[in-house]
């Protein structure tokens, strides 16, 4: 199997141009907001609760959006979902209130919910089943390439408007306003996608063919991945400021050599899976991936932590594009959206309860015991995919020959 553009059909090759161009607007708001709502004042705790208030409206907007897109065709979506999106996050950055804060944020992690209903479906749509593993990681990596120039824009952005006499929360809130700029035109590619439907337009848009318990488990293992994540990543940008006094912009570059390596795992992960199986590539990531939390926990050298950040950001990472493939290719055509929709909800309800737990706990006992909790939540992950899902894939295989 060859990594290789052509071999992706054209709607194929528009769908992963929307997703540079809205990553790399995006990453923006992501690195650079609680440093700015830091800036103005806001103590971590709030911090979280606001992360958390984002994650539950996409938690709640995901399964009725995975059945309301079935009404709408691509071009509809693309423009609702991309254009809301950016208003929410906008509405969050020039307000004064929290409140308003809070409602952009609802806003955003709505229309969030809705894109996540989109891409993988849309993924098993445009590509055949030889291609299919590569373009899913390709498709992540891409993404990523998209945060590597993103953090680096946005790091240095924030410090370039420093140099006009203006403060820091100001110049964080304009490096962010740019940002969302550039994202919005991720919709030139996105509506020249071909406009269709990623479903069967004459079945019943409640009708699923996929049985339930099946459903529970390819989403369970992942819900407990999204809440230990949740204890401890959504503030490593934090951690490395108040431990080690980082800038900005050092911080911006230590994100982009992340997802750089991130990228050359997610490559080579189709390549393992093929060897391995899906499934044992998936928790051996997270395995080998647990170690380096404990290093993160315990390490006051900069060196060391730096390197156990990107050790763990790429292991953890590079398996996640195979955990859409395998789950949507267990499920009928139909049940897509559905899955797609509850794999986020079952990410984001871990992530978004616990990032409010970890805030508070690093507010008042530090760094260490979130990043020690998120470690365990990854042993308990990978247990679950072994006695849960390694042997629907076994079972699979041989059926196939």
């Amino acid at each position: 199997m060859k990594i290789s553009i052509p071999k992706f059909s054209r709607d194929a090759k528009l769908f992963l141009f929307g997703n540079f161009i809205n990553g790399f607007g995006i990453t923006g708001f992501n690195l650079l907001f609680n440093l700015y709502l830091k800036s103005k004042g806001i103590g971590e705790g709030s911090i979280g609760r606001l992360l958390s208030v984002g994650a539950y409206s996409t938690m709640l907007m995901v399964l009725p959006a995975s059945f309301l897109i079935r009404k709408f065709s691509l071009k509809k979506i693309f423009t609702f979902t991309v254009l809301f999106l950016i208003s929410g996050y906008l509405l969050a950055v020039i307000s004064a209130s929290l409140k308003s804060i809070f409602i952009g944020m609802i806003i955003s992690g709505m229309c969030s919910a809705i894109f996540s209903c989109v891409g993988g479906p849309l993924i098993m749509e445009v590509s055949g089943p030889e291609e299919r593993t590569l373009l899913f990681s390709f498709n992540f990596a891409i993404s990523l390439s998209a945060s590597i120039f993103g953090n680096i824009l946005a790091g240095n952005l924030s410090v370039i408007l420093n140099r006009f006499n203006i403060t820091q929360e100001i110049a964080l809130k304009f490096a962010i306003i740019i940002h969302l700029f550039i994202a919005s035109f991720s919709l030139i590619p996105f509506l020249s996608i071909r406009d269709a439907r990623i479903f069967d337009e004459e079945e019943n848009i409640f009708k699923m063919h996929t049985k339930i318990g099946l459903i529970l488990k390819l989403s369970t293992p992942h819900l407990l991945v999204g809440f230990g994540a949740g204890l401890s990543i959504p503030f490593l940008n934090l951690y490395f400021r108040d431990r080690f006094s980082l800038s900005t912009s050092t911080i911006g570059y230590f994100f982009s050599i992340s997802q750089l390596t991130m990228i050359f795992g997610t490559l080579i992960a189709p390549f393992i899976s093929k060897h391995k199986g899906k499934i044992i590539t998936i928790v051996l990531s997270q395995i080998f991936s647990v170690p380096f939390l404990f290093i993160l926990s315990v390490t006051n050298n900069l060196p060391i932590a730096f390197i156990s950040f990107i050790l763990r950001s790429s292991l953890m990472n590079m398996a996640q594009p195979i955990v859409t493939n395998f789950s949507l290719e267990m499920v009928d055509k139909n049940t897509r959206p559905f899955l797609s929709g509850l794999l986020t909800i079952a990410w984001i309800s871990g992530w978004g309860l616990s990032a409010n737990i970890g805030g508070k706990i690093i507010e008042s006992k530090g760094y260490s015991l979130p990043f020690n909790l998120t470690g365990i939540f990854y042993i308990i992950s990978s247990i679950l995919y072994l006695r849960l899902l390694l042997p629907l894939e076994i079972s699979r295989e041989k059926n196939k020959k």
